[in-house]
C-alpha cells in the first residue's frame, strides 16, 4: 500500500503543477486536472487506509478534491442531494478537529487540529453559502474550483516536504514550494475574482474552438 501511495503521489504532483501551468480551460488544463482528481482520491484513499486510527486529514483533502471537480461538472447555479451531504460531511471533520486539539499531546498538533478545523470549517461556511443560494456561477464558480484544487496540492507538496525535507541542499528552504503555491493561489484568486480576465479567458477559448 505504501507503494501504490507513493505512486499516485508523484502522478498528483506532476500533474497538479502542469495544470497550474497550462493555459486555464485548455485541453492539456483538463487533462491534467482530470489525472490529479484521479490521482488525488487515489492518493487520499491509501493515506487514510494507511492512517488507521486517523484518517481525517486525508478524507477533509478528498473532500475538497471531490468538491472542486464537481463544481466546474455541473450547470452553473445548481445544487443536488451531494453538495447537502458534503455540508454535513465537512462540518463534522471540522468538530472533529477541534474536539481533538483539547486533548492533543503538544502544542504543534494542537495547531494543526485549529488548522485543519478552520479549514472544514471555513468551507462548510461557504457550502451553506452556496446552497443557499441555488449553486453558484461565473466568478464564484472558478474560484471555489480553483482554491481548492490548491488546497488538495499544496496539501499534497506539505506531505512530500514533511518526508524529504532532511534530503533537501542547505541552500534551499524546503518550504519554498508551499510559499510559491500560496502565491499563485492567491494571484489566480485576485485575477479570477477582481479582474476582466476570466471574460477574456472565455472569449479566447470560445475562438480557439470554433
Amino acid at each position: 500500500m505504501l507503494v501504490f501511495h507513493i505512486i499516485t503521489g508523484i502522478f498528483a504532483l506532476l500533474s497538479g503543477f502542469s495544470a497550474l501551468a497550462c493555459p486555464k480551460g485548455a485541453h492539456l488544463h483538463r487533462v491534467s486536472g482530470n489525472i490529479f482528481f484521479v490521482s488525488m482520491l487515489l492518493l487520499t484513499g491509501s493515506a487514510a487506509i494507511l492512517g488507521g486510527d486517523d484518517p481525517y486529514v486525508p478524507i477533509l483533502t478528498f473532500y475538497f478534491v471531490i468538491t472542486a471537480w464537481a463544481i466546474v461538472w455541473r450547470p452553473e447555479r445548481s445544487t443536488n442531494i451531494w453538495d447537502y451531504l458534503g455540508f454535513l460531511a465537512v462540518t463534522l471533520l471540522s468538530v472533529r478537529f477541534f474536539v481533538d486539539s483539547m486533548s492533543a499531546p503538544s502544542e504543534f498538533l494542537v495547531g494543526l487540529n485549529y488548522y485543519f478545523g478552520g479549514m472544514a470549517a471555513l468551507a462548510a461556511i461557504l457550502d451553506l453559502n452556496m446552497i443557499v443560494r441555488g449553486g453558484l456561477a461565473g466568478r464564484q464558480r472558478i474560484a471555489r474550483h480553483l482554491w481548492r484544487m490548491c488546497y488538495a496540492l499544496i496539501g499534497a507538496v506539505a506531505s512530500f516536504i514533511a518526508n524529504t525535507s532532511d534530503k533537501w541542499p542547505d541552500f534551499i528552504d524546503a518550504n519554498f514550494p508551499l510559499y510559491l503555491l500560496l502565491a499563485i493561489m492567491v494571484f489566480w484568486l485576485v485575477r479570477v475574482l477582481f479582474t476582466s480576465w476570466l471574460d477574456k479567458a472565455k472569449n479566447s477559448l470560445r475562438y480557439q474552438l470554433r
